[in-house]
């Protein structure tokens, strides 16, 4: 994980985080229901505070993209079928 935090940037250091863990999970870095790295990890490889990891993980569960179990971490879900089973309760 070579990517840096660019602390001039508009958009908040969690939502960078945020994106490029998107960004890994749409390019199948992370399969469904692999874990993402630990927060301590992200901590080190993005030089931030844990706090400001929660929140990026906070936007991936808000977001539907992880799911949490605590005291174990943080599983990439299948949006595919959780748009599917939306889509369906929609047309009902």
């Amino acid at each position: 994980m070579a990517r840096e935090i660019d602390h001039r940037s508009p958009s908040p250091p969690y939502r960078q985080i945020a994106a490029y863990l998107v960004a890994d999970i749409t390019a199948g870095v992370f399969a469904v229901g692999a874990p993402i790295p630990s927060e301590k990890e992200l901590c080190e490889a993005y030089g931030v505070a844990r706090n400001t990891v929660r929140n990026a993980v906070r936007w991936l569960r808000d977001a539907g993209y992880v799911e949490t179990v605590v005291g174990r971490g943080s599983y990439v879900l299948d949006r595919a079928s959780s748009t599917d089973k939306a889509g369906a309760n929609e047309s009902a």
